[in-house]
């Protein structure tokens, strides 16, 4: 038996691992005690990642599906067949009705998404939807609208206030910058001794809120309305940083407009919270001087996403809780080797993912925006079911299972049966799997070379690791990257990366495909210098930067009132008058610490079942009872479930897992979801969080 140094990949924590092998097969994932960043820590699921490999779901070898059954195939005739099938799509209706959609399975990959972007911009095709804007596209649009300060934000060691929205990073290692680290969540106990401030909005009683100096248990889907009431007393009591809002801000007369009819009384009302509660937590923000507010995914998922995610962006910089001339900050290692500025990074330096201006396309049939050079989620079921010049007729489905995690349960199945050519790359048999017309086998990640790029900006430290092969793939697995480079040969597709194009009929290495992605001089440090360390390394000579002062001709300032804000407003308002509430409960997410949304369902301490959870004393006043089985209906569908009781929940709330149903039990939350209730006019998301239901005994 060897031990070999690792990371888990299933999220963007990458915890440290020593994977204990054993004729070529993984046997135990130890946490690794001396990794620079997790120091030991390990959630549940990446101490048993190596189940994934060696699961009975597994599967290895090319499949086609032949008369509604799946029969074996040679990889390279597969192959030969999906990309005679794309070629013939692509002559008759356009490179534009191929698309591809990845999933949590490849999103955190380094590899995968540089190729997926170079095979689609060598095909000629902008159709790449990802479930990135599945749950949380809000923080992209903001990061657009709002601007970047060059030099960043507060560290968390730094801090001495955070404001988490929804964030429960004690059970999901889903992180911002500047926040407890989901690597590290120990490190919320040190910052507590040092004096740390910890706020925690949110409807349930978390793990995470548990640790609070204050928690708001705050009425789902009125995040919007606490932070507009929050920066008016703020603003109110003087308590903002005037001085950088003077040189770095634009449009706070406006803003403080919008938010004046917040005031305590009236925000209390509308987020179900007491006024004292609400002016304790502005108050305790603004004072500290040092920290910042982050969000997750809940608050992006209840209507109202985009200007929940601007006002929190807005507070950051209102307190001024950015890095100024003369401090000293950590360097990310993956960005050129200049000093950080203390300014606006200017609009044409934007990288494109995040540049509005980057990302012009617009969705045909709801004029929805390309965000993050992707097309939004929402839009595909549609792309696909809706006649005309650029009907989607083929998809590539990469480390996704649309089918369970797309909302609008019947409308995305119709969409994906609709499809001409279904190809899923994939280590198992999904629900999506199952109407597609061919599968090819996918290597996993301790099968396969990775690096923790997903993380650049937010391990705050100059840190990195690349992992090698753990073990070898088994049968006909393969990384994704390589089947993209085999359909692009066979269709005579260039596949072009930042430091070139590559022979795909002789694809790089992965480590020469890494020095592609990254070439010399657009990193500190080059991926073999990562590589040249198995644990990984901080590289100390980028812990201390020193951030200069604004360079001349900088003078792009943070934005308050950005183009959209003003009718995100006037839509709140609009919604708070209606009191459209149409169920006797609101239905949140809820995360389960042993899954990860779709994925991990067959993991030993993955629950065969996802409950919804409900605070006893509703439960009592509907005659309800723990363990029985209930029929939830929102005014789009209906699902029966399991009900549990949860005295940590706000009463009026329920909350249930999404990621389950079909082959991973439980029921599917997505039947309860529909496509066309959006507050988003961006990228249309759907109200996931928040949702009116109602609840009843289901029939026996």
């Amino acid at each position: 038996m060897t031990r070999v140094s690792t990371f888990c990949s299933i999220c963007s924590a990458f915890c440290g691992f020593e994977a204990e092998v054993e004729n070529d097969r993984v046997i135990a994932m130890v946490p690794d005690k001396d990794h620079p960043m997790s120091r030991g820590f390990s959630c549940s699921k990446g101490r048993h990642y190596h189940h994934m490999l060696n699961s009975p779901n597994r599967v290895t070898r090319c499949r086609k599906r032949v008369d509604g059954d799946w029969h074996a195939q040679d990889k390279g005739q597969a192959l030969d067949e999906i990309a005679a099938r794309l070629r013939k799509l692509i002559d008759a209706h356009g490179p534009e009705s191929v698309a591809v959609f990845c999933g949590n399975g490849v999103t955190f990959k380094a590899l995968t998404m540089p190729s997926v972007h170079a095979f689609m911009q060598g095909l000629g095709s902008h159709q790449i939807y990802t479930s990135l804007t599945i749950d949380q596209p809000a923080k992209i649009v903001s990061v657009g609208r709002h601007g970047v300060w060059a030099a960043g934000g507060h560290s968390f060691e730094s801090a001495r206030v955070l404001m988490l929205i929804g964030n429960n990073v004690l059970v999901s290692g889903l992180h911002g910058p500047g926040s407890i680290p989901g690597w590290q969540p120990g490190a919320l106990k040190q910052a507590r001794k040092r004096g740390l401030k910890l706020i925690v909005v949110d409807p349930r009683l978390t793990e995470t809120a548990q640790q609070a100096d204050l928690h708001l248990p705050v009425k789902p889907g009125t995040d919007a309305a606490l932070l507009s009431g929050m920066i008016r007393h703020i603003l109110d009591q003087d308590l903002h940083d005037a001085a950088f809002c003077a040189d770095f801000t634009e449009g706070l007369e406006a803003l403080e407009q919008e938010v004046a009819a917040f005031d305590l009384a009236t925000t209390a009302t509308i987020t179900g919270l007491q006024p004292e509660l609400i002016r304790e937590a502005a108050e305790m923000f603004a004072r500290q001087g040092r920290g910042s507010v982050s969000s997750a995914t809940g608050p992006d998922m209840a209507p109202h996403g985009n200007l929940t995610e601007h006002l929190i962006s807005s507070l950051n910089s209102l307190c001024g809780r950015h890095n100024r001339a003369g401090e000293r900050v950590a360097g990310s290692l993956l960005t050129p080797d200049f000093p950080p500025i203390a300014a606006v990074v200017p609009r044409e330096l934007m990288p494109e993912t995040l540049n509005p201006a980057a990302n012009t396309r617009r969705s045909r049939v709801r004029g929805a925006h390309q965000l993050f050079r992707e097309m939004p989620t929402a839009t595909l079921a549609e792309e696909i079911l809706t006649p005309g010049q650029g009907q989607i007729k083929a998809l590539l489905v990469i480390g996704g299972n649309p089918a369970l995690s797309v909302p609008d349960r019947a409308q995305i199945h119709a969409a994906l049966q609709e499809l001409e050519l279904c190809v899923c790359i994939d280590g198992r048999l999904t629900e999506t799997a199952d109407m597609a017309d061919y599968f090819l086998p996918a290597s996993y990640g301790l099968e396969k070379t990775d690096m923790t790029v997903f993380n650049d900006i937010f391990w705050g430290a100059p840190y990195h690791q690349v992992s090698q092969p753990v073990v070898p793939p088994p049968g006909e697995a393969t990384d994704e990257y390589l089947y993209l480079a085999a359909l692009a040969q066979r269709l005579g597709v260039t596949m072009s990366y930042p430091g070139g194009a590559i022979d795909t009929a002789d694809p790089p290495s992965p480590m020469d495909l890494l020095d592609l992605v990254f070439p010399a001089g657009s990193t500190r440090v080059s991926p073999r210098d990562i590589a040249a360390h198995p644990r990984g390394q901080v590289f100390e000579s980028f812990a201390e930067l020193e951030v200069i002062p604004a360079l001349e001709g900088m003078h792009e300032r943070l934005r308050f009132m950005p183009e959209g804000v003003a009718e995100e407003f006037a839509q709140l308002r609009a919604s708070l008058d209606s009191a459209d509430d149409e169920g006797d409960y609101l239905l949140i997410c809820r995360r389960n610490p042993h899954v990860y949304n779709s994925m991990c369902h067959e993991f030993p301490q993955a629950p065969d079942d996802n409950a919804l959870f409900a605070h006893p004393d509703d439960m009592a006043a509907a005659g309800l009872a723990s363990g029985q089985r209930v029929r939830v209906c929102s005014a789009h569908g209906e699902i029966d479930a399991t009900l549990q009781q949860d005295a940590t929940l706000r009463p009026g709330v329920v909350a249930i897992s999404h990621g389950f149903g079909g082959k991973s039990g439980g029921t599917p939350v997505n039947a309860l979801l529909s496509s066309n209730e959006s507050t988003d006019r961006y990228t249309h998301i759907p109200r996931m969080s928040a949702v009116p239901v109602s609840l009843a005994a289901a029939s026996a």
